[in-house]
């Protein structure tokens, strides 16, 4: 069964724009706190969110905040105390956890892993909270580089990068099953093909998932 739905809005960062995101919008208290991946995040959640208003949150990243993870783990393996800063701030959801006890949110955040297939379960995730009582849900795709010591564990090259999309009921884009998982798929983030699509390249992705093929299209200019 087709699923359509409309993106209201969407903002995105990666290097390519910029060598670092715009977090002057970020408050300094919570700014101090944030890794890359956590200004990124910020800095395409906040503006959407100061546009729009308070909505549910879905957070997506394959990696999450890896680099600090591993500043942990290090300290573990040289026996050293662990801070207690960094330990809470390496959980996935800690951006949007930080995001939400900033602004004082009471709505919903849910936060995925889809590995390097996260853009159907993160579109399917918010479509399932958009309904007549929540009209509108604030998605965001984020990750970062990881570091060198995993790099020749992961199957596609990770980099730093933040999309967020405001979704709602509509008619403008159809997410659908397309069968079985059959041939090549590029060897880039989801998320930024999709930012692709949004900035005008093709009407169409064909999107690994759990197995199986998703066409995710635009039905209307």
């Amino acid at each position: 069964m087709a699923l359509t739905f409309s993106i209201l809005d969407w903002k995105a960062w990666t290097p390519a724009q910029n060598d670092s995101p715009d977090v002057s919008v970020i408050p300094a208290m919570l700014r101090r706190r944030l890794s890359l991946l956590g200004r990124a995040a910020l800095s395409v959640i906040m503006p959407l969110a100061d546009t729009h208003g308070a909505m549910p949150l879905v957070y997506v990243s394959r990696h999450g905040d890896l680099n600090r993870t591993l500043g942990l783990l290090e300290d573990l393996a040289k026996a050293e105390p662990l801070s207690p800063t960094a330990f809470s701030l390496s959980v996935h959801n800690a951006t949007a956890g930080l995001f939400s006890i900033q602004q004082q949110l009471t709505h919903n955040i849910t936060a995925i892993s889809g590995g390097d297939q996260e853009l159907v379960p993160g579109l399917l995730e918010s479509l399932g909270l958009c309904n007549g009582q929540t009209p509108r849900v604030l998605c965001v795709f984020c990750d970062e580089s990881v570091p060198a010591i995993y790099q020749s564990q992961v199957n596609q090259p990770a980099q730093p990068y933040a999309l967020a999309l405001v979704l709602g009921i509509g008619q403008d884009w159809q997410l659908s099953p397309a069968g079985d998982l059959a041939g090549e798929f590029p060897a880039v983030p989801q998320a930024l093909q999709l930012l692709d699509l949004l900035q005008g390249e093709g009407t169409e992705l064909q999107l690994a998932s759990n197995g199986s093929t998703w066409q995710l299209r635009r039905t209307q200019p």
